[in-house]
């Protein structure tokens, strides 16, 4: 078995690579050829963890893997991730464990590249400021992702722990080479934004509908449980929704499912699956100015293409560790 940390991963795996992995992954499970159940999740309420269990088999790629994440929300006020995870991918013909790996840094790059996608396919071309809500460790996979996709040139950003935000808006600069701006509220970042991310662990909406701009794009990935919520259901009302996979987002995204029991909101509104657009089958767009929405909680089969990805990376370029469990 070849285990790969996180700095092999690091080495291993480019941002554009992810994106066109991810998106044969979207194709694939579109057209059938996907077996990936709704991940199981297990609640720790005395400290507000979760445990999430997300296996996936692809057929075209003959890959199967599973990875297993614990999230904390709490560890940020210890200086410690929020998520820590770890991938084991199977030879899908025997079963054979073939590979352990860092989920953390595949779980990073790969929601980026979801992001990334959704962007490539519902913000309009010339987007050139993105807009950042919450910035976090997941908040440098995105920006980076999205530049991959996007003429950005102007980034803006806003968190509520001000040490984790200047944190942010020093090092982005460095890596991207793109001006990063702190903004003091959230509104002042959604009223630029041509693309905007909120990537929050936030159980009340964290912007309002009424500072959005026309033709802003937004990818909701923060709220990965029911309860959760970062937008108001005026943006669901008044946005072309696209969601990872219908059946995740209505058993697991609080952002749909909330308006959804309070009645301000129908699942028959939801435009598509990303995978969908991706295909051709419906539009990324039914009129101008309209605002899109990509709801996203997270699908295995995102990870199961990255870790396949970086295993056969790994393989052609001799990195990792073999260890032997018996």
């Amino acid at each position: 078995m070849l285990v790969l940390n996180r700095e092999d991963l690091k080495n291993l795996l480019e941002i554009s690579e992810v994106i066109e992995a991810v998106e044969r992954g979207f194709r694939e499970h579109q057209e059938g050829y996907s077996i990936t159940p709704t991940r199981m999740q297990i609640n720790i309420p005395s400290v507000e963890g979760t445990y999430l269990v997300m296996p996936s088999y692809l057929e075209k790629t003959k890959a199967f893997g599973s990875k297993i994440v614990s999230v904390y929300p709490r560890n940020i006020k210890q200086g410690k991730p929020t998520i820590n995870s770890a991938y084991l991918l199977c030879n899908s013909e025997n079963g054979e464990f073939i590979s352990l790996m860092d989920g953390g840094f595949l779980t990073g790059i790969r929601t980026g590249a979801v992001s990334a996608l959704a962007s490539k396919y519902l913000a309009r071309p010339d987007a050139s400021t993105l807009g950042i809500i919450g910035t976090g460790q997941q908040a440098q996979y995105q920006v980076a992702a999205i530049c991959a996709v996007r003429p950005i040139d102007k980034i803006v950003a806003y968190d509520v722990m001000e040490d984790i935000l200047n944190k942010f808006v020093e090092q982005t600069p460095k890596v991207l080479n793109i001006p990063t701006i702190k903004k003091m509220s959230s509104a002042q970042v959604v009223r630029e934004a041509d693309i905007l991310v909120t990537v929050t662990t936030s159980y009340s909406p964290v912007f309002k509908y009424s500072d959005i701009k026309d033709r802003c794009h937004i990818n909701a990935v923060g709220a990965f449980t029911p309860q959760m919520q970062e937008i108001e259901s005026q943006l669901l009302q008044n946005s072309l929704v696209v969601v990872d996979t219908y059946e995740g987002c209505l058993k697991e995204a609080g952002d749909i499912l909330i308006p959804i029991k309070k009645g301000e909101f129908s699942k028959t509104k939801i435009h598509a699956e990303l995978g969908e657009i991706v295909l051709g089958l419906k539009p990324g767009s039914t009129h101008d100015n309209q605002i899109t929405l990509f709801v996203s909680v997270g699908v295995a089969f995102e990870d199961l293409v990255t870790a396949k990805l970086a295993f056969n990376k790994a393989l052609q370029l001799g990195i990792g560790m073999k260890c032997d469990l018996d």
